[in-house]
């Protein structure tokens, strides 16, 4: 069989694409703590649906403050996911801006 790609630029291995001035070492301490503060955050993500819930019972609609901050929140655990599973080279908050989900 042939191989099929006709690209001119050769694949992108994963010592590639992780940033050429930071050691691999160093970018697994950085994995660790990331995976330690999503953790966090989708514990308190779900203490909050929680929170929305028990509104939505008492006042009948859903508070948009909290709504807004969770989206972000779930926001952020996508992108220390991202980060660990090296889809994202860009470090996520505290070391880059908190993610903002419009809507």
């Amino acid at each position: 069989m042939s191989d099929t790609s006709t690209s001119p630029e050769p694949a992108e291995s994963v010592a590639d694409t992780t940033q050429k001035d930071e050691p691999l070492w160093q970018r697994f301490l950085y994995m660790i703590a990331f995976a330690i503060l999503a953790n966090i955050a989708f514990s308190v993500t779900l203490f909050l649906g929680v929170v929305q819930f028990v509104l939505l019972l008492v006042r009948k609609e859903k508070n948009a403050e909290l709504l807004k901050f969770s989206r972000n929140l779930a926001a952020f655990v996508g992108e220390c996911l991202s980060y660990i599973v090296f889809a994202r080279e860009e470090k996520p908050f505290p070391l880059s801006k908190f993610p903002s989900i419009e809507g």
